[in-house]
């Protein structure tokens, strides 16, 4: 099966184009929503809802600028995102109905609100899919060079980066706790939470937050599974109109391998949520320590997975070399070192226990990458894939190194609550390793694609 033909299935699955600028405008807009509502921030809601409204006009801009659909994909995405928003939109109603008397309705209060995101949505999308043609600078790729798949994927780890992160602020400013109960928040139903009590206090604002980005963020996991698995569908029937060659069984495998990973993360999201949610109702500290590891693991998948739904993990050959299974043990064995020192920095930033051993294992850390590194540069620059891996996960090394210098610089006592200062640092710090350990992993991930045989992989 050759690019062209991967590409020409792709567009016959028909919604990817307008599922991944869906999810893409609102993780997006739900981000901007979210650092403009911020404690420390406080901006009007006129001033979020601009914001959002700016995501939503652009989002719909590029989906007609990149579309095969044009003007539809901007219509359908806007549609979509404005359904996803009603997650959001429930914390609304309580405050609306409070301030209008209680007499009114919850049913009819909710169905005007729920329209009226869904056509603002689409509206907005609209106007910016007219306007896309006036922007030709925004068009620096043909339209059959992009691959939906994995635009898909992209947007599911940058939904889950952001998760990430505004997890570690729950970590940070000690909101684990802030709201007792779950599902429940406060008793309410998680999605009807009112705005007003969740910025009542800092801490319920982050925990309650950081609970409605996980509902997101497993919503685009579940719909990425959806799509990968009838893409393989169409991919299997295209392949019945082709002849038989040597690259079919290997595309096979992948295409199988791609799809167990896809619905893998969709069941790990849906674990760690229930885990983060028996951390409030046990009071766990190690459940707790236990949900941020594993979040970072789950990034890790994610993003690998960004990477083998590239038409390049399809199609590019394997050439191993005499020094490959080295390279491979490196690579696996910086993953596991990198996991290690993030399990030691959960460690510290919970119970603060352990520190020497975290600034100890960050020499060996670096030893180790370093390595792998100097290896992918050295032996292997004509991969591109491996090179820009390498590359990308130096200087997330060295961006790593610095903030923990400065972490140490801003750290305070145990029993004196973390400066505003320390807490962004801190969670800064966090969020960097996430994507230090993401990228390790894709580094792994196109060396053992790249530098082992076929049959290894379960080619033919």
């Amino acid at each position: 099966m050759t690019n062209h033909e991967i590409q020409m299935t792709h567009q016959k699955t028909a919604i990817g184009d307008i599922l991944a600028s869906a999810f893409g405008i609102t993780a997006a807009a739900w981000i901007i929503a979210y650092i403009c509502r911020m404690p420390i921030v406080n901006a009007s809601g006129q001033t979020t809802v601009l914001g959002m409204l700016a995501i939503i006009f652009l989002g719909g801009l590029l989906a007609a600028r990149y579309s095969h659909k044009g003007l539809l994909a901007a219509l359908a995405a806007g549609a979509l995102s404005g359904l996803l928003d009603i997650l959001i939109i429930g914390s609304l109603i309580h405050d609306y109905m409070s301030m209008h008397g209680e007499g009114q309705a919850l049913v009819p209060s909710a169905a005007l609100w729920i329209t009226g995101s869904v056509l603002a949505n689409t509206l907005v999308a609209g106007i910016g899919g007219l306007l896309s043609r006036c922007f030709p600078s925004l068009h620096p790729l043909r339209r059959n060079d992009i691959h939906w798949t994995q635009v898909l994927a992209i947007i599911l780890a940058a939904a889950t980066f952001p998760l990430i992160t505004a997890g570690g602020l729950v970590t940070a400013f000690r909101a684990g706790l802030a709201v007792l109960d779950w599902p429940q928040s406060y008793g309410y139903n998680m999605f009807l939470f009112p705005l007003s009590l969740m910025r009542k206090k800092q801490g319920n604002f982050y925990e309650h937050a950081h609970r409605l980005m996980g509902i997101l963020v497993g919503l685009t996991a579940l719909t990425t599974a959806l799509h990968i698995t009838f893409t393989i569908r169409a991919a299997t029937v295209r392949e019945r109109q082709v002849p038989q060659n040597r690259t079919v069984a290997p595309l096979r495998s992948r295409l199988r391998w791609q799809n167990l990973l896809a619905w893998s993360i969709f069941a790990a999201v849906c674990f760690q949520g229930i885990l983060g949610g028996t951390r409030v109702t046990e009071r766990s500290i190690t459940l707790a320590i236990s949900h941020g590891i594993f979040a970072q693991i789950l990034f890790a998948a994610i993003t690998v997975l960004a990477a083998t739904t590239s038409r390049n993990f399809l199609i590019l050959p394997s050439t191993p070399t005499p020094s490959a299974s080295t390279d491979r043990f490196l690579t696996a064995a910086l993953i596991t070192a990198v996991i290690f020192q993030l399990t030691l920095g959960a460690i510290l930033r919970h119970i603060d226990l352990l520190l020497l051993l975290h600034i100890a294992m960050a020499t060996f850390v670096t030893l180790i990458a370093l390595l792998c590194i100097v290896r992918a540069w050295g032996l292997h620059s004509h991969h591109r894939p491996l090179l820009h891996s390498a590359l990308w996960t130096l200087a997330l090394l060295a961006t790593q190194l610095l903030l923990g210098l400065i972490a140490l610089i801003f750290r305070s006592p145990p029993d004196e609550p973390q400066s505003i200062t320390a807490a962004f640092i801190t969670t800064a710090h966090q969020a960097n390793g996430a994507l230090l350990l993401a990228f390790s992993a894709v580094l792994t991930t196109w060396t053992w694609r790249l530098l082992t045989p076929e049959r290894v992989l379960g080619g033919a």
